[in-house]
């Protein structure tokens, strides 16, 4: 299986892939949390430095460039800049304010160029109209549920692609199922909307149904740093691969990419292809 999935991660090499998603810039402001205020109910901190990171659609298709040959993005509304305050000794998340930046003059350029198509939809208005995409060769799709959009970015946006990944609660939400077999989960959601449909599950792996059929693949947790984006790397990293790809394949080698991700603080890096394979042969 190793072998089968080594072969799938070069034969994405030629192609072209267009990345259409929002907007984000991801700001961590390392912090020092203070005994508790006397009077207010609020954490004080004492700031200590800050890094800036390029998130969103950009960061998610910085995860493919050493895969394919050629990886453009589209994405022309506002740029969402997150704010996050973190504790700088455990990496804790203690608070997040949101801005919109400005205007972006990007564009979304003719879809019918390029193999593949990834939405990489956060839910922050970039992709109101779903319908458009529909028209690519092959579409990629992952709608992010958060604080800004929850129960208003749902995967039924979209009613038809070739490629979904999203997570267990993004899924239940969707499918207004909270307590139910997640088997059954996927199946009303996959059924007439996308023959390869995967739900993340963190440190529990994942779960892909193709063609109705159901695979499981366990989660590689070798060092967590830092959470975010690791599901945008399983889906970056896949999507382009998701066109031929086997889905035990392609759970092997998205959570093998989520792992990578998760040994990195916020996006100072991307996953690369020479990581990514030295990571699969060594587990």
């Amino acid at each position: 299986m190793i072998e089968s999935a080594l072969r799938l991660i070069e034969s994405v090499r030629d192609y072209k892939v267009l990345f259409v998603g929002d907007k984000i810039i991801d700001e961590y402001h390392y912090v020092t949390p203070l005994q508790r205020a006397a009077k207010e109910y609020l954490i004080p901190m004492r700031y200590k430095s800050k890094e800036v990171f390029h998130g969103g659609v950009d960061a998610a298709a910085m995860h493919l460039r050493t895969f394919c040959k050629t990886v453009d993005i589209a994405s022309t509304a506002p740029a969402t800049r997150k704010v996050r305050f973190v504790d700088e000794n455990a990496l804790h998340k203690l608070a997040e304010v949101h801005y919109e930046d400005g205007e972006n003059n990007r564009h979304w350029p003719e879809l019918d160029y390029y193999d593949c198509v990834v939405a990489a939809d956060f839910g922050h208005g970039e992709i109101k109209d779903a319908i458009e995409l529909v028209m690519a060769k092959f579409l990629a799709v992952s709608t992010q549920t958060n604080s800004a959009n929850r129960g208003f970015n749902l995967i039924t946006k979209y009613p038809s692609a070739d490629y979904i990944v999203i997570d267990e609660p993004e899924a239940r939400l969707a499918a207004s199922d909270q307590e139910g077999p997640l088997e059954d989960v996927i199946r009303k959601l996959s059924e007439g909307r996308c023959d390869k449909f995967v739900v993340t599950l963190g440190s529990h792996g994942a779960i892909g149904c193709e063609n109705g059929v159901i695979y499981h693949q366990r989660a590689f947790t070798d060092l967590v740093r830092d959470t975010i984006g690791a599901g945008d790397a399983f889906f970056a990293v896949t999507a382009p691969m998701a066109m031929i790809g086997s889905m035990e394949d392609l759970l092997l080698i998205g959570n093998a990419a989520g792992a990578l991700k998760t040994q990195i603080v916020g996006h100072r890096e991307s996953v690369t292809k020479e990581a990514l394979i030295e990571f699969i042969r060594s587990h």
